[in-house]
């Protein structure tokens, strides 16, 4: 443009502008062009000094131009996408530690001393030891306790194991624990802990003699849990060598104990089956000058549900009345009214029946003025080799809920 060719040194200008030297311009026409000038070279200088420093701070300017529309993308260009926040925390440097610290649980690690001293909590026996085993708060001495100084039954803690149960990171007490006499008894594990004021508490029941269990052997802990070895419910009793025997595990759920591993029922005990004996009275005949006889006829069923190897035959008569030929394996006693014998007879199988004649004499006189006399006969199966008092020891039980069939008596009625 033609005014350029008067327009002074714009680099002079802009040095004498950034250096903060004297801009004034004479007086005059000249004055008021170099005025204009300076304005218009002002100008051109201070946008481009403004272009630098908006390119320098464009997101800060940015940050601030809230209002303002977003420049176009060119059109290949992806729109970009806002992060969604984080949610997990921001990373601390090093973790600030707590100011309360962690209550660490109780120890219910119990020896069997302090627990066999302490008074414990006791769930209810079953109604028939109710009257003689104590339940709820009972002082324990020297590992047991009494409902009476004079009490037939007393309890007696037997076992104690260890193990942490609800997995809180401390041990807690399992003990075996029974109440019993020379007739009847009954076996239970118990649980314990401790509460945060050291006090002993019952956790609860483990387990006792329910179902098919008719008595807890021994007690072991097994990782969080713990194991009582079971014997099979038999008859009346239980007796050493003929019981069954089962490790069962128990764990806590949470609310309770529950069976968590092993048996959950026995198989049929082996020697264990449900035998009968029947027969009737007997009349005696005559049979010479001075003696009579007749036949005992007695009948054995097994019932099942077990095959008897080996089964075994009582009978009792009274006086001088005899049987005059005995089966092959039988042998004789002599008692207060009279003569047992024991007979020993063939297996019988499940279902099976067998049919024994015993043939007897006596003398006429042994009735004359006197009662009928009577004979007593019972069946049996095996015998665990503890005596007694008649060398043989206990027979093997019957199962749970059979008649009590296993003995027969009649008369025996004296000639006419």
């Amino acid at each position: 443009m033609p005014e350029n060719d008067n327009t002074p040194n714009l680099d002079h200008i802009f040095t004498a502008y950034t250096s903060g030297g004297p801009l004034a311009a004479p007086a005059g026409p000249a004055a008021a062009q170099h005025i204009a000038r300076r304005r218009r070279t002002t100008r051109i200088i201070t946008a481009g000094v403004l272009a630098v420093a908006l390119l320098a701070a464009t997101p800060a300017v940015a940050s601030t131009w809230t209002n303002q529309e977003p420049p176009a993308l060119p059109a290949d260009t992806p729109t970009p996408t806002t992060p969604a926040p984080s949610l997990s925390p921001t990373p601390s440097a090093s973790p600030t530690p707590s100011t309360t610290p962690s209550t660490p649980p109780p120890n219910g690690q119990i020896g069997k001393t302090e627990l066999g001293n302490a008074t414990l909590e006791l769930p209810a026996w079953p109604e028939y030891l109710k009257e003689h085993c104590p339940a709820g708060r009972v002082k324990f001495s020297d590992g047991t306790a009494q409902l009476a100084p004079n009490s037939e039954l007393r309890i007696k803690l037997t076992e104690v194991v260890h193990a942490d149960f609800d997995q809180d990171g401390a041990k807690e007490t399992a003990a075996l624990i029974n109440c019993s006499g020379i007739e009847m008894g009954e076996a239970r594990v118990l649980a314990f802990d401790r509460d945060a004021s050291d006090n002993i508490v019952t956790m609860g029941l483990v387990t006792g003699q329910t179902g098919d269990i008719a008595w807890i052997r021994g007690i072991r802990a097994k990782g969080t849990a713990v194991e009582a070895e079971v014997v099979d419910a038999a008859g009346e009793g239980v007796v050493e060598g003929f019981a069954q025997s089962q490790w069962r595990t128990y764990s806590w759920s949470g609310k309770g104990f529950v069976q968590s591993g092993g048996p959950s029922m026995f198989p049929p005990n082996p020697r264990v089956t449900d035998l009968s004996i029947s027969g009737d009275d007997v009349q005696l005949v005559p049979d010479g000058t001075d003696t009579a006889s007749g036949t005992l006829r007695l009948t054995v069923s097994n019932q099942g549900p077990q095959r008897a190897t080996d089964p075994y035959l009582t009978v009792d008569l009274p006086g001088e009345i005899t049987i005059t030929s005995l089966p092959a394996k039988c042998e004789t006693s002599k008692t207060l009214s009279g003569t047992r014998y024991r007979c020993w007879l063939p297996a019988l199988a499940v279902n099976a029946d067998s049919v024994v004649d015993l043939p007897l004499s006596a003398p006429k006189s042994v009735f004359d003025g006197a009662q009928p006399g009577r004979w007593e006969a019972k069946i049996v199966w095996g015998y665990t080799g503890t005596d007694t008092g008649d060398g043989k020891g206990w027979p093997y039980p019957e199962p749970d809920g059979a008649e009590d069939d296993n003995s027969a008596n009649g008369n025996v009625l004296p000639a006419p």
